[in-house]
């Protein structure tokens, strides 16, 4: 058994200081800062969007989290690369929680693919695990 006064504190606060602890980690299922809640919050309020803009959303959102966090002295989040970005996403798509619109747009780079815009279901507006935990969701 560990015997740090670290978790001495935790259990003699019955987890006081876990749930504090567990809060300052993106995307884990206590933390308040959730991509999947951030992406169907996003799309609520836009009606529908591409994955890089939600991406540079969601980037610019944790920048300003890490500021407010570095000036208490926690350890900032680390942004998640696009590419894990959009794989995440797709679990949101194989789940029905979102649907392509049919609507597209070339990419800024003449290299890239094409953007494609997506909008929620109304499973995807009525769920609120599936948006916490996508692969909990997909595989119980």
């Amino acid at each position: 058994m560990d015997k740090s006064p670290r978790r001495n504190a935790e259990l003699e606060t019955g987890g006081e200081a876990n749930s504090r602890r567990m809060r300052g980690f993106w995307g884990r299922a206590a933390s308040t800062y959730r991509p999947g809640i951030f992406i169907q919050k996003y799309l609520l309020e836009h009606h529908e969007g591409c994955v890089a803009d939600i991406y540079r959303d969601i980037s610019e959102e944790i920048e300003q989290i890490n500021k407010e966090r570095i000036q208490i002295g926690e350890k900032p989040f680390r942004r998640p690369n696009y590419g894990s970005f959009s794989r995440y996403f797709h679990w949101f798509l194989i789940l029905k929680l979102v649907v392509r619109t049919g609507r597209q747009e070339p990419a800024i780079y003449p290299f890239l693919h094409q953007r494609i815009f997506y909008r929620l279901t109304d499973r995807g507006r009525a769920e609120i695990r599936a948006w916490e935990d996508p692969v909990r969701a997909a595989h119980p």
